[in-house]
């Protein structure tokens, strides 16, 4: 079976890293790796061109679902699995798009409500957080945030995003003092293990 795997979290939490450390852990899955950014719908003065953005940001995420969707539909017996790991994706616009760009990024929840049903066995959800000092200090100057405030700020917004998220397979993790092994080791066994129930009528009982 096909696993999609979404990473989430503010900048600096250690994303890349357990993205590399699950293709190395699961040797035996070959992921793709998409790394979703910022768009470039900024001008020299910060301004965002709200509407543009919100528009791209629509059908991208549309399609980012639909693009796991064919993958399924289109798979026969004796098929290569086609496994997609997501370095960042539709979460991140409920968080940035309040905060600096002046409009709710929550409708993509309702993109994402479309697909989570059909998506429940394959879809995983991982979202590391961490206290904003900590995250502060890691800074790399290439973020949105520029003090504690606002890093707290997005940390609230990513744990909301994942709390309100309907994709069944879902884990948080607080990496606080743990180094990257530790923290990869609870998401190799999440991933391994989640999976659990079987069955589509108990599987569907989730969602309600």
């Amino acid at each position: 079976m096909s696993k999609y795997i979404i990473i989430e979290g503010t900048d600096n939490v250690g994303k890349d890293t357990q993205q590399d450390l699950i293709i190395k852990k699961l040797s035996d899955t070959v992921f793709h790796k998409l790394h979703y950014s910022s768009l470039p719908f900024k001008d020299a003065s910060g301004y965002y061109d709200k509407e543009k953005h919100a528009t791209y940001s629509t059908e991208l995420y549309e399609s980012m679902f639909l693009l796991m969707m064919k993958s399924k539909l289109g798979h026969k017996v004796g098929d290569i699995d086609i496994n997609l790991i997501f370095n960042r994706a539709h979460l991140g616009e409920t968080v940035y798009s309040p905060l600096y760009r002046g409009y709710s990024g929550d409708y993509v929840f309702n993109i994402e409500k479309k697909y989570t049903k059909a998506l429940r066995e394959e879809l995983y959800l991982i979202t590391l957080v961490n206290d904003p000092h900590t995250i502060l200090k890691r800074d790399d100057g290439k973020s949105f945030y520029g003090n504690e405030e606002e890093v707290m700020a997005e940390v609230d917004g990513f744990r909301r995003a994942h709390r309100l998220s309907t994709i069944k397979n879902k884990l948080l993790v607080n990496v606080g003092t743990m180094n990257a092994d530790e923290v990869s080791n609870i998401i190799i066994d999440f991933l391994n293990n989640q999976n659990t129930i079987t069955g589509e009528n108990k599987q569907l009982n989730l969602f309600k």
